[in-house]
């Protein structure tokens, strides 16, 4: 079997996490994103890791998430790890407040990396 049961749940449970926490995201933000986010590549086992017995197995996870991981590509070494990983940034994503920094003279922290991320500069007049 490619996938254990429990790689299965877990994919499950990954792609509700990432695909909920996105739904918020442009629900709630500029929706500034890249065309890839939310990509998820299983890496195998090769040749090389077979002709030396090993079953054919996830060998790791890459998920693409420009908006919600701290960098582009994040890679795991497990279908596991990269469940934890989501479980963080759901809650994040969850739990931040669409007005943060609206009350006040401060751009949203949210804004300002984006603008960053752009390299777009905001400026007060």
């Amino acid at each position: 079997m490619l996938l254990t049961d429990t790689e299965t749940t877990q994919l499950d449970e990954l792609v509700t996490l990432l695909d909920e926490a996105y739904r918020h995201y442009f629900a709630t933000s500029d929706g500034y994103c890249k065309s890839s986010e939310g990509a998820i590549e299983l890496e195998l086992t090769n040749f090389f890791d077979r002709r030396e017995g090993e079953s054919l197995r996830v060998k790791s996870v890459m998920i693409y998430s420009y908006v919600l991981g701290p960098s582009r590509a994040h890679y795991f070494g497990s279908v596991q790890e990269a469940l934890a990983a989501v479980r963080h940034w759901h809650a994040q994503e969850m739990a931040r407040d669409d007005n943060d920094g609206e009350d006040n003279d401060e751009l949203p922290a949210r804004l300002v990396v984006a603008a960053l991320r752009r390299g777009t500069v905001y400026r007060r007049d």
